[in-house]
């Protein structure tokens, strides 16, 4: 189950910075997208990792927008974004 984690977590700003890192490679934009402020983060821990959804607010330039994001934390240290869209709210 999903619970409310808070988002100056270690762990979390670590996947949310590498969430904004595969927004950038999977962009074409020349201008680099920087990390604004983590809206919000939820996790749950599974058998083999965890499982975070965030709300990331990022700058392109002078362009603000938020991405939904999904990262897993693997046990060995590792983060992979399973899903990533635009939030439009």
């Amino acid at each position: 189950m999903l619970q409310a984690v808070a988002t100056n977590d270690p762990v979390v700003q670590d996947a949310a910075d590498h969430a904004v890192k595969t927004i950038q490679q999977r962009s074409n934009s020349l201008l680099p997208y920087e990390l604004k402020e983590i809206v919000h983060a939820n996790a749950e821990v599974l058998e083999d990792f965890a499982k975070l959804n965030m709300v990331l607010k990022v700058k392109r330039g002078d362009k603000e927008e938020k991405f939904e994001v999904e990262v897993h934390h693997k046990n060995e240290g590792t983060y992979h974004v399973n899903h990533m869209e635009q939030d439009h709210s």
